[in-house]
């Protein structure tokens, strides 16, 4: 009465272990009885991605109402054989699970042995007709992988991989589960555009496009094993990342509005599981969802809004409390949420970011330096490891040569040194001036000749080496959701100074005031428009606070090593648009500017105590020690009290 699927081999072999271990005594009874038993645990694809099923044309297109069940065959990439081969089985058969897992087991060990499989048929039963005729097209095809030299283990693979489908029709009580956890943006790319397509067409749970870049497969798992395998009335119960409880991402996943399959949500609350100790048998924490079938005539229930938190030490749930969980893709608490607006994305940055080179011609073109490529730990493959000879030591316009702030260089209340990099900005407005037509996507009357030039090169290069999975261009890839266009307002070269509070998107919440018009934010960082220094002020003392990071940790999705994503989780407080006539508000402003000079000092202290052959300090040194310096100082306490009383 129980049955195992999972898609990775050495799970199905530990499990078959258990369940043979567990069942020994069944075992030795079937054994001196003469029945032949199955280990009932398969290597197969629960989601059903690459098996298909045919009936006819007329019939709806669902892969569990057709007459045949067909196993593609994916052939060597080298091999000049033929193509689109598959196996093909009746549908009938491979219900009937025992008896196809004996005829599969036989046809394995006749191609082994180079016997005549097709011999087996007969023993079976199977002698004219149509499904004879299948099948014997279908043994042909195994015997032709192992001439090829692909063995016999298809006809095993055959058997476990078909074993989904049979299961579908039965239909089971209860479904218990650890689905895959992945990212949809780390599948193959055939098979994300499948996973894709049944969250957006067939069950309707794809999210907001601001949350796609941190969706799973995780959600999709349940949904989909809920309507294959479980019969109405049935309760499937999965382990999932704990951002199903609250994140953008499983929003619509929490409502259970899942398409044509009815379910409710509320059969039990779910389990938060973030506080079992030791917790670590998961790379990031967990929680368990529980879900009833309905029948199709019964509204669907989504979460409750409350869940189970267990306590304690793992294997002894003894301890729990109820806790109130809270969407965190809902409405904003703080008008500030809508005005936050994340920075580009500036990579590969190994393309754009770059240090002055010292060596310079004795005489050179006025304006005109020469940089090379800066390498850096956050470089990934195959960038990492590119050579990228043609732009080490190349002249470039110096209006096109702008100061980047990323996440490392802002520690609490102070700026770092801001990093270097080379970007397609009008030199002549400092805009990102794109046309259909143009340079890849950009006037080139806005770039100078060098610009033109890197821009073509570096184009090319990302042509060459990006991910198969990305179908951005260079542009796009920058300009994402147009995060460096809304930096860029026209003519900001001209405009009077323009004050800014930034903050970093994960990690504990950090902030400093930008003053620096022209200065680009990369995408590990937020930044909000204020009318006055007073605003930003305000703004940078409360995100940097202690209070603020106690009361947003519960908002946040939670990674390996705590709450993790900041964004705009923390607008998801009552934090009021700064207002000059409220009293807190100008006294959290004032506390906030004399922690910046206090550390602005206390930072200066520490640089001047390196020494010269030592490198700048970096920024999580920077950040640790200010952080020390904030929790004992009179500046520190003061901005903890004033904001302890606003958020209250």
């Amino acid at each position: 009465h129980v049955i195992g699927i999972d898609v990775h081999p050495a799970a199905v072999h530990l499990a078959r272990a258990t369940w043979t271990f567990a069942a020994r005594e069944a075992l030795e009874r079937a054994r001196d009885a003469g029945i032949e038993v199955t280990v009932p645990i398969y290597l197969g694809d629960s989601m059903q991605l690459r098996t298909q099923t045919r009936g006819a044309p007329t019939r709806t297109q669902d892969m569990f109402e057709k007459d045949m069940v067909v196993i593609p065959v994916e052939d060597d990439a080298d091999s000049s054989l033929e193509r689109n081969r598959t196996l093909e089985f009746p549908r009938k058969l491979v219900e009937r699970a025992d008896s196809f897992d004996a005829l599969m087991s036989d046809v394995a060990r006749e191609i082994e042995a180079d016997g005549n499989p097709q011999d087996v048929l007969a023993d079976h039963g199977i002698t004219d007709g149509p499904d004879h005729e299948m099948l014997t097209k279908t043994i042909q095809t195994l015997v032709q992988l192992r001439e090829e030299g692909r063995d016999h283990i298809w006809a095993y693979y055959t058997r476990n991989l078909v074993r989904p489908v049979a299961l579908a029709n039965r239909k089971v009580d209860v479904i218990v589960g650890n689905p895959p956890w992945l990212p949809y943006r780390s599948a193959q790319s055939t098979v994300r555009a499948e996973l894709q397509a049944q969250s957006k067409t067939r069950y309707l749970i794809w999210p907001a496009p601001r949350y796609v870049t941190h969706h799973d497969i995780a959600g999709l798992f349940f949904v989909r094993c809920v309507d294959l395998y479980l019969q109405e009335g049935g309760v499937a119960a999965m382990v999932l990342p704990h951002s199903v409880l609250q994140a953008g991402s499983y929003t619509k996943w929490r409502k259970a509005k899942w398409g044509r399959v009815r379910v409710d949500l509320t059969v039990q609350d779910p389990w938060d599981l973030e506080r079992l100790e030791p917790n670590d048998f998961f790379p990031v924490p967990a929680s368990v969802a529980f879900a009833r079938k309905l029948s199709g005539r019964r509204a669907s229930r989504g979460f409750s809004g409350r869940a189970k938190r267990w306590l304690g030490s793992s294997g002894s749930l003894s301890s729990y409390e109820t806790l109130a969980i809270r969407d965190t893709s809902g409405k904003f608490a703080s008008p500030y949420g809508d005005l936050a607006r994340q920075g580009a994305t500036i990579v590969p940055r190994c393309l754009f970011f770059v240090t002055i080179s010292d060596s310079q011609a004795a005489v050179r073109a006025r304006n005109v330096v020469r940089t090379r490529p800066r390498r850096g730990r956050q470089d990934k493959r195959p960038w990492k490891d590119l050579q990228l000879d043609d732009l080490v030591d190349k002249p470039i316009e110096e209006e096109h040569i702008w100061d980047v702030h990323l996440g490392e260089t802002v520690a609490p209340y102070v700026l770092l040194k801001p990093l270097k990099a080379v970007l397609p900005l009008s030199c002549k407005t400092g805009e990102l001036i794109k046309q259909k037509d143009g340079l890849f996507g950009l006037d080139r009357s806005h770039l100078g000749d060098r610009m033109r030039r890197r821009w073509g090169l570096i184009n090319k290069l990302w042509d060459e080496h990006k991910s198969p999975n990305n179908k951005l261009d260079l542009l796009g890839q920058i300009d994402y959701m147009r995060k460096l266009s809304t930096q860029r307002p026209e003519g900001i070269r001209s405009k009077p100074r323009r004050i800014r509070a930034i903050y970093t998107t994960s990690g504990r919440p950090t902030a400093a005031v930008l003053t620096d018009p022209e200065a680009v934010l990369d995408t590990k960082l937020y930044c909000i428009p204020c009318e006055t220094v007073d605003e930003a002020d305000y703004l940078v003392g409360i995100i940097n606070s202690r209070t603020l990071e106690e009361a947003v940790e519960p908002l946040r999705p939670k990674g390996q090593w705590g709450a993790r994503d900041l964004h705009k989780h923390l607008w998801r407080l009552p934090i009021p648009r700064f207002d000059a006539a409220n009293e807190t508000h100008r006294e959290i402003a004032k506390a906030s500017a004399q922690a910046a000079s206090g550390a602005a000092a206390v930072f200066a202290d520490l640089e001047a105590s390196r020494s010269s052959s030592q490198r700048p300090m970096s920024g999580d040194a920077a950040r640790d020690e200010l952080r020390a310096w904030l929790a004992e100082s009179d500046e520190g306490q003061e901005v903890e009290r004033l904001v302890a009383q606003l958020l209250r």
